[in-house]
């Protein structure tokens, strides 16, 4: 007869009893991790500077699937100098932007070329869905800025806006 301290399955057991709690543990403050990331703001390093009729507005840079999808959600303040420009990586047409879990009324602007293709003023937070989806006919970049300060830079269909690198 084996002796309970080589029996296998006795080892086994006082090795679950340890390890056990510890993986449980772990498990739930990954689960618990996780759920703060997805649930927090971004903030993205400011990489482009825009002036635009005497105003300077400094922009952070979304151009990772991740940083794109994220966006300006969960954000409670947006400074009026500052904004996020989305890098789509290439031209695409009906390009669509929503408002999803974003918390601050914003204007979306569509570029393409450096062209806006179109402007949509003061969209409204939307914290849960069905949100609206707001359309433009094409875009390689979309800006996002508060609410209000398109319309104070006169950014408006058919203006040029050029970005500057942003020196730290």
């Amino acid at each position: 007869m084996k002796s309970i301290k080589h029996n296998p399955y006795v080892i086994a057991f006082k090795i679950i009893e340890i390890i056990g709690p510890v993986l449980g543990l772990s498990l739930i403050l990954g689960v618990v991790a996780n759920w703060y990331l997805q649930n927090s703001p971004q903030q993205l390093p400011i990489k482009y500077r825009l002036i635009q009729r005497e105003r300077t507005f400094y922009l952070e840079s979304a151009s990772l699937p991740e940083e794109l999808y994220k966006g300006l959600k969960f954000r409670t303040d947006l400074p009026s100098n500052r904004g996020m420009l989305f890098n789509l990586g290439r031209r695409h047409t009906n390009v669509g932007f929503w408002m999803y879990k974003v918390q601050i009324p914003l204007d979306i602007i569509y570029l393409d070329g450096g062209v806006v293709t179109k402007v949509i003023h003061n969209v409204p937070p939307c914290p849960k869905q069905p949100c609206l989806i707001y359309y433009a006919p094409a875009a390689t970049h979309v800006l996002e800025l508060r609410a209000g300060q398109a319309n104070q830079a006169h950014i408006q269909t058919g203006v040029k806006l050029k970005f500057l690198p942003h020196k730290v």
